[in-house]
């Protein structure tokens, strides 16, 4: 199904990596690959100049939050390398992890349920989802009862690349300016991926607190360090895209003209 299976972690964080060997045997992960992850607590002003004159890291910051900055680009570095790895290798698909996931319902019938929910997608797929820490219902278009075509799939905990994919994702990151959940969420927005996400999800997050983000009070939808993983957010959470969910009858306006939208695309395409 894929060539690898690629799990981001600190070289510091080895209680992380001992708690994953249970949960990669239960998935039947394949050829299971620990990458080195990049410490961007441990960056230094000299370091970030470095990254900055190779072209990795962007000389204009200012896409990071402010309240995490080190954590986004050391997370959104590491992604980056795995991404060029594949490149590099030429690997026709991996899965990507990071280190501190759990898998979603019964381990028992997980592997089953991975299985019936990757027969969904196409052919065409670049990048697959397990896991988002955020999408908006009436933006989503749900596809079979096992998966949807996302619309803000951020989080980067969980998810599977096509080679073609792993090439777009590497040129969106390079050099790295913001994120990485806002960069992969911007190229599903734009359509530029072809992108699908599991729902209900087939990972969650772990136990334990983010290492970006259990510092930074600005996040809503973090809780005691831990992003939280409903299927979709309520409203509450909704605030920071400027998004209200609509209501009733509104839901089914929305609907109507989304598809027909793209009906109208679809007939100009062709």
């Amino acid at each position: 199904m894929f060539a690898a299976t690629y799990i981001i972690n600190l070289p510091r964080s080895t209680e992380r990596w001992s708690a994953m060997q249970p949960i990669l045997d239960a998935m039947a992960a394949p050829n299971p690959i620990c990458f080195e992850a990049l410490d961007g607590m441990a960056l230094a002003e000299a370091a970030i100049a470095q990254l900055q004159e190779s072209g990795l890291l962007a000389r204009e910051m200012a896409g990071f939050d402010a309240d995490c900055m080190p954590g986004e680009i050391g997370c959104a570095l590491s992604h980056a390398a795995v991404l060029r790895d594949i490149v590099d290798k030429g690997r026709d698909s991996a899965l990507i992890l990071e280190d501190d996931v759990v898998l979603s319902g019964a381990t028992q019938s997980w592997r089953r349920r991975f299985e019936k929910a990757f027969a969904d997608l196409p052919a065409s797929w670049e990048l697959w989802y397990l896991y988002r820490c955020f999408d908006i219902q009436h933006r989503t278009r749900r596809v079979t009862r096992r998966t949807v075509v996302p619309w803000t799939p951020q989080g980067g905990a969980a998810y599977a690349v096509t080679l073609s994919g792993a090439r777009k994702m590497l040129r969106a990151l390079t050099p790295v300016a913001s994120a990485v959940d806002r960069v992969y969420a911007e190229l599903v927005q734009k359509r530029e991926v072809n992108a699908w996400a599991a729902s209900p999800l087939l990972i969650l997050p772990g136990p334990h607190p983010s290492i970006i983000n259990r510092n930074n009070p600005s996040k809503k939808w973090v809780e005691k360090g831990i992003n939280r993983p409903p299927e979709y957010w309520p409203e509450e959470y909704l605030e920071h895209l400027g998004e209200v969910a609509p209501k009733g009858f509104g839901v089914q306006l929305w609907k109507f003209l989304s598809q027909s939208a793209r009906f109208v695309s679809r007939r100009k395409a062709e």
